[in-house]
């Protein structure tokens, strides 16, 4: 006689069980023991036994669940029902749709399985014994005697030592999750499922499943519920649950076999308005209370019946389609998702709500993607979306319909459009495009005030009551010992000074790119002519500037080496007499006639006034926050201006565009 290793069964079981799978599988065999036995009385028991009993050492926690027994008064473990159970993959229960070998997970979760029996043979009570083998017999201290004291026939199941992962603690949670997986017995009307009784020390009176499953409003599960519906030509089944107290669990779609839960998806992954629970107002005795649940679709049917795997954790038809089958998990899943969308449609479109209020204030401080909000499948969204998920999700929405006026711009450009049809197309296309540069603009025009709103406060005091270094002005502006050859146009803020540096062929800033001579300016301008824009033009504006750190003033001392006029004029004479020159080694072409301006900006006190109108005979601007002076023989107009200033012309030349934008506070 062949024979099989146990252990070996167990340990290549691939289905994805947990240490509820055990429980359920024992409590469907009582089920049928008792449906079997007849009897309209019957009722299972199932009993938590903990280690150490009660309390764990500290006093406020529960123990751990160690074993569990499952009884009830069926039919008993007679020969017909011993030789099944001997049997693996036994056909006893096929009409059923039983695979015969859900009892091998008693062992993949308990180290020991041990099963006492009542049954009636030759019309006599007998009492059976015996222990699930890990070896290579199924049974094995098998006893059978006389009961002539017994009354009833019935069974106990002891699943002893749990192995791996633990149950959980709570015992309301243990009773809820048990049910759920049996919820199937309790939604067919033409059948009474026998009384379900959870015991637990740590309760101070036992659960009774099958009350807590009910139409009524307070009944913790509800039935709301049930109808078929065909997917590709097969009909199927669903009940539709509410649960009350869902305890951080989500709504799903269950698929089933022999009334026992097989695969569950999230309904989230089709509707995301499902991913959290469901909030409903509730009268308790008078007073309006909340209370939080979410939605089970149980799904039954032939079709999952005759495909369910042996193993009960799968479907022989795939997740996505297969030819060898006419439907999928996924169709049944997709059907079941329009079925839970239409049941709760005003949820749903209240949070899709919810969600474009979200999208639209986050638009008023970032107000470029408002032409995009009503291109957002809000119902597509998850629930309470972050803030990188919002500009993820409305940045591309923005490039999408950026690709898309470009492909129609293209279309319309074509020869081969019909010139009537291209003229309707142009009116909606050039409204695209005023949208999509309204963006733009927006963008950048939010960016300048971002910048110069750092700008501003890198003027000001910092915590520790000084001013931030020179450097840290001078980045904001044009980074520091570099060029613009490896600075691009994004990368500084010149525009704070003036919008004329962006025209500008070259410009170094504290970088010693002049081979003959060390001395170098904060930042160098090199300007295109207006008129001819050609580089090597003598003619051509040269702008030199120097920074000095906010607060400080010591540059006007007769010690000074730093004094920044003389900075400047130094810089100007060195040019014109050609000790520069450009990056590629070529002499910078000055003449007698090209323009120098000079931009000192620095703090101003009465000492730096002082020495601006005494010393260096500067005249000062209208308001006063500015002096200028004129060095003709060198063709140098100097310009000093405070960091205030420079601060304040950059926001009154901008304000035009942050009123239109919004973008004003």
């Amino acid at each position: 006689m062949s024979k099989v290793f146990i252990q070996g069964v167990i340990n290549n079981i691939r289905a994805k069980s947990t240490p509820y799978t055990p429980i359920t599988e024992a409590i469907t065999n009582a089920i049928d023991a008792i449906d079997k036995s007849g009897r309209n009385d019957g009722e299972i028991r199932i009993r938590i036994i903990r280690n150490p009993p009660f309390v764990s050492t500290d006093g406020d926690k529960l123990a751990d669940v160690t074993s569990v027994e499952v009884s009830d008064n069926g039919i008993g473990f007679n020969k017909e029902n011993r030789d099944s159970f001997d049997t693996i993959y036994s056909q006893f229960k096929r009409s059923i749709g039983g695979k015969g070998f859900g009892r091998f997970f008693y062992l993949r979760h308990f180290n020991d399985v041990h099963i006492e029996s009542t049954f009636i043979e030759d019309n006599k009570y007998k009492h059976r014994s015996f222990d699930f083998g890990k070896q290579y017999d199924v049974i094995v201290n098998d006893k059978v005697s006389n009961s002539p004291s017994a009354s009833e026939t019935g069974t106990i199941l002891r699943l002893l030592n749990i192995k791996g992962v633990k149950l959980d603690k709570d015992p309301e949670i243990i009773s809820h999750r048990i049910l759920e997986q049996i919820l199937s017995y309790f939604s067919d009307p033409s059948y009474t499922c026998p009384q379900i009784v959870f015991e637990d020390d740590a309760l101070d009176i036992p659960i009774i499943l099958n009350e807590q499953i009910g139409t009524r409003d307070d009944s913790l599960i509800q039935l709301k519920k049930s109808d078929t519906f065909i997917v590709n030509g097969i009909e199927l089944r669903y009940k539709m649950f509410k649960i009350l107290k869902p305890r951080n669990q989500k709504s799903k779609i269950v698929l089933t076999a022999r009334n026992q839960a097989v695969t569950e998806k999230s309904l989230d992954v089709y509707i995301p308005d499902f991913y959290s629970d469901f909030t409903e107002d509730v009268l308790v005795d008078g007073e309006k209370r909340s209370r939080n649940y979410i939605i089970r679709f149980y799904v039954q049917g032939e079709y999952l019946e005759d495909n369910v795997t042996v193993e009960r954790d799968s479907f022989n038809f795939g997740e996505k389609h297969d030819p060898l089958y006419p439907v999928s998990g996924e169709d049944i899943e997709k059907a079941i998702a329009e079925i839970a969308k239409k049941e709760f449609e005003g949820v749903v479109s209240l949070r899709s709500k919810v969600k474009r209020e979200k999208f639209e204030k986050y638009t008023q401080s970032n107000i470029w993607y408002k032409p995009y909000i009503d291109d957002i499948d809000f119902e597509a969204i998850k629930a309470n979306p972050t803030q990188d998920d919002i500009e993820l999700i409305l940045h591309k929405a923005k490039y999408e319909r950026d690709l898309e006026i470009k492909r129609n711009i293209s279309q319309l450009t074509s020869r081969n459009r019909n010139y009537i049809e291209a003229q309707s197309n142009a009116k909606k296309l050039i409204r695209e495009v005023k949208d999509a540069s309204y963006s733009d603009l927006a963008q950048y025009i939010a960016f300048r005030k971002s910048i110069l709103e750092l700008f501003k406060k890198t003027l000001e005091w910092n915590d520790l009551g000084e001013y931030d270094t020179e450097k840290a002005v001078h980045d904001i502006i044009f980074p520091t010992k570099s060029d613009s050859n490896d600075t691009i146009y994004d990368g500084h803020n010149l525009w704070i000074i003036d919008e004329g540096l962006n025209l500008t062929q070259y410009l170094s800033s504290d970088k010693n790119i002049f081979n003959e001579n060390k001395d170098r300016p904060d930042i160098a301008a090199f300007h295109y002519n207006v008129a001819y824009r050609d580089g090597s033009e003598a003619s051509n504006p040269v702008s030199i500037f120097e920074f000095k750190r906010p607060g400080r003033n010591d540059f006007v001392d007769a010690s000074s080496k730093e004094d920044p006029i003389q900075q400047i004029i130094r810089y100007v004479n060195s040019m014109r007499n050609g000790d520069y020159k450009t990056p590629k080694g070529s002499r910078i072409h000055i003449s007698p006639t090209t323009p120098f301006y000079g931009y000192i900006v620095a703090d101003v006190d009465n000492k730096v006034e002082k020495w601006l109108i005494e010393e260096k005979n500067l005249k000062s601007m209208p308001d006063n926050k500015g002096w200028f002076l004129i060095q003709d023989n060198i063709n140098l107009r100097i310009e000093f201006v405070t960091w205030e200033k420079l601060l304040n012309d950059a926001v009154v030349r901008h304000r035009i565009f942050f009123e239109k934008l919004g973008l004003e506070g």
